[in-house]
């Protein structure tokens, strides 16, 4: 009975270590991905903003979402992210206004400043989206978020493509990447059991 116990107990720690293998190969997988194409809005997610200016990080999703808008695959773009802890400007506020400084028009742009983390900031894009009728989206993020915000957004009923930053400073194959793939694996994990 004794061995019973332990066989099952090694059998359930190998299923999860395989299954938590396996999102992590998806991850990479999306990662590696473009998916570009016509669609009724581009959406950035937000990240760091330095007292009103965007990170590296977030200057690479808001260039890559311009260039996007300029290639003529969506004509508007939606700017995600609330306000941190500790912060006086929104995220989605920061890179509103970086685009206008690119000389986006104000009509092709919109603001989502709600959000502490990207369902959150997903569901208010998502919400201003469905009111406007609009449904397939470019979502523009760092490579190895790409996978869990295509799951988060299929949920809430769009239908997403994935986009990644080429110029993040967080380099495919990289130390950094690798710890960002490890950390979105637990967070994909927490989404589909707490749905956060």
């Amino acid at each position: 009975m004794v061995r019973g116990a332990v066989l099952l107990a090694v059998v359930a720690v190998v299923f999860v270590i395989l299954s938590l293998g396996l999102i992590g190969l998806a991850i990479v997988n999306q990662a590696r991905q473009d998916e570009a194409a016509p669609a009724d809005a581009i959406v950035v997610l937000g990240t760091a903003q330095w007292d009103g200016r965007p990170s590296t990080t977030f200057r690479a999703r808001l260039d890559h979402a311009h260039s996007l808008y300029e290639q003529g695959f969506a004509d508007l773009i939606v700017l995600t992210g609330g306000v941190a802890p500790g912060d006086i400007y929104s995220e989605a506020e920061v890179g509103y206004n970086y685009l206008r400084s690119l000389n986006v028009p104000e009509d092709r742009l919109l603001s989502a400043p709600v959000g502490m983390n990207s369902r959150e900031s997903l569901e208010a894009a998502a919400e201003q989206l469905r009111a406007r009728q609009l449904h397939s989206v470019i979502l523009v993020s760092d490579p190895f978020h790409m996978f869990r915000v295509k799951q988060i957004a299929g949920n809430l009923g769009l239908n997403p493509l994935g986009s990644p930053t080429t110029t993040s400073p967080i380099r495919p194959g990289s130390p950094a990447e690798q710890h960002y793939v490890v950390r979105e694996v637990f967070a994909y994990v927490n989404y589909l059991v707490f749905d956060s």
